[in-house]
């Protein structure tokens, strides 16, 4: 067994949430907490707490109480923090979604959560508008509020946050027992169908050691909206310790990138490792000042230690890591230590690890096996759904991450690969299984098995295709990727392309053999 440092929490996770960040923000009423890169506006730590209280204010008496879930489809915008903590404030559960999920991931989810209220940003409002249609069965009881002005039968967020009676005197009540208190719904995906709901309690932010400030204490940034736990940790590390959080709606570009570092200073940054593979192609990271860098964390799919080694030539003052963590989870291992690359570091504090084999038994420092993870304040289970929750605890309640490393005698944990078959594209999550059943139904398709496949630079999984066709069949690679991409969301798009095979690797039972699938594409010299 391994174990993470033994620290108390400097929070009181009894409190809740709401209540902490509230108390926290009012310490330093003056302080810049939040800067738009888009508009360049900033917001002091008194304004972002006014906001928080006038959406808590207006939502209790619209009639939310806790308990109530709400989907949040929303992109990086100044109204996504007071929104999502002003809920928070009241008790109500919150289901992040990806602003970018199709009709389809939207009312997936929805299904589950019913939710009663409804987030989105302009750009996916007739979507999300659609999907609420689909799945919420009390369509009367729902209320869409879209970040712009009011549209289509949404309302604007603007109303919640209007002057509130009684904002000036508001005290966030005690909302009971904070280990149980459901916080938030995150999207994550099994081996196999669509995401499962991934219950996390209000202990479960406040005790986790977000982002540490022992490094730095200046400007964070990242790409990263809600829907990414990395999103949601960015957030929570700007209001517990009030350092001011830059945010863009913009994609990712290398060109924005380093301008943001450059204008703000930025000192820690998060990104999956594709998009440093951008930045280190672009001509203009030879002269780039990312002098105020002191920490880069790369994660959301492996990390190749030759990417790591390249971006740290480029940061005079800085040091650059691979992080691990899971949704069920958080940080697994601590975002502050100075690892070696190829690891992902030392356990973060209050976590504990061990290593098992096939059979279940524990092996020793250098061995792999399957990774699994307990610590203080464990995720309360998936969402309405017994099965799976009993399914990835052992009986003395460790996570069975999936993940196969192993521990060496330092402590340092290695992570080499995945038992779970789910393919991570640029920290997007794809079931094989979800495209699967889209190809299937292709005509002339007698069989397929969908794989991740390294891209080019190694820092991402493209899913591939792997198609066994009916006798006498023309279908071509052309064919099946434009039908795909004609019906899917831009990341579950088929860029690993296409591959024609006779026959597949089978078990006794009759199921395609995916990790032999694998081997045979990558023997063929994919």
């Amino acid at each position: 067994m391994w174990y993470g440092e033994r620290l108390p929490t400097v929070w009181n996770p009894a409190a809740g949430v709401g209540r902490v960040v509230l108390d926290s923000l009012a310490r330093c009423p003056n302080k810049v907490i939040q800067i738009n890169a888009d508009t360049g506006r900033k917001t002091t730590c008194a304004e972002m707490r006014l906001r928080i209280v006038r959406v808590a204010l207006h939502l209790r008496r619209l009639g939310y109480k806790r308990g109530d879930f709400v989907s949040l489809a929303c992109g990086n915008g100044e109204d996504v923090v007071p929104i999502f903590i002003g809920c928070w404030v009241i008790g109500l559960a919150v289901n992040p979604l990806a602003p970018v999920f199709a009709r389809e991931d939207f009312a997936h989810m929805m299904k589950q959560t019913q939710s009663r209220l409804v987030f989105c940003d302009p750009a996916n409002r007739a979507v999300v508008s659609e999907a609420v249609r689909d799945a919420i069965r009390a369509k009367d009881d729902v209320q869409v509020f879209v970040m712009g002005p009011a549209e289509g039968g949404a309302r604007s967020v603007d109303e919640l946050l209007e002057p509130a009676e009684g904002e000036e005197s508001f005290r966030a009540e005690y909302l009971g027992d904070a280990t149980k208190l459901l916080a938030m719904v995150l999207c994550s995906s099994g081996t196999t169908g669509l995401p499962k709901g991934v219950c996390l309690s209000h202990a479960f932010f406040v005790d986790g050691m977000v982002f540490s400030t022992e490094i730095s204490e200046g400007p964070i940034f990242n790409f990263s909206s809600l829907f990414w736990a990395t999103g949601i940790f960015a957030v929570m590390t700007s209001l517990f310790h009030t350092r001011p959080r830059v945010l863009t709606s913009k994609p990712c570009q290398p060109d924005l990138l380093i301008d943001l570092i450059e204008k703000y200073r930025i000192e820690n940054l998060f990104t999956p490792p594709s998009y440093v593979s951008l930045l280190l192609a672009h001509p203009r990271v030879v002269k780039a000042d990312l002098s105020s860098v002191r920490q880069w964390q790369l994660g959301g799919s492996m990390v190749p230690t030759e990417l790591i080694l390249r971006l740290q030539t480029h940061l005079p003052n800085g040091h650059v890591r691979s992080i691990y963590g899971s949704s069920e989870i958080g940080f697994i291992t601590r975002n502050e230590a100075i690892v070696t690359p190829g690891s992902v570091g030392p356990l973060a504090a209050n976590v504990e690890c061990r290593v098992v084999d096939e059979n279940g038994t524990v092996v020793g420092p250098g061995v792999a096996g399957e990774i699994l993870l307990r610590q203080r304040y464990m995720f309360l289970g998936y969402l309405y759904n017994e099965k799976a929750t009993k399914s990835s605890l052992t009986e003395d309640g460790f996570f069975r991450t999936g993940d196969i490393g192993y521990m060496d005698v330092d402590g340092s944990l290695y992570v080499n690969d995945r038992i779970k078959d789910i393919i991570k594209y640029n920290n997007y999550q794809v079931s094989p299984s979800d495209l699967e059943d889209v190809i299937q139904k292709i005509d002339g398709v007698k069989q397929v098995c969908v794989i991740g496949v390294p891209s080019p630079d190694g820092s991402s999984d493209l899913p591939m295709a792997v198609v066994e066709r009916k006798a006498n069949c023309t279908l071509s690679e052309a064919d099946i990727v434009r039908l795909v991409d004609g019906q899917v969301t831009d990341f579950k798009r088929l860029r690993g392309g296409v591959r024609f095979v006779d026959s597949f690797p089978m078990t006794p039972s009759g199921k395609i053999l995916r990790r032999a699938v694998k081997q045979m594409i990558k023997d063929a010299g994919h």
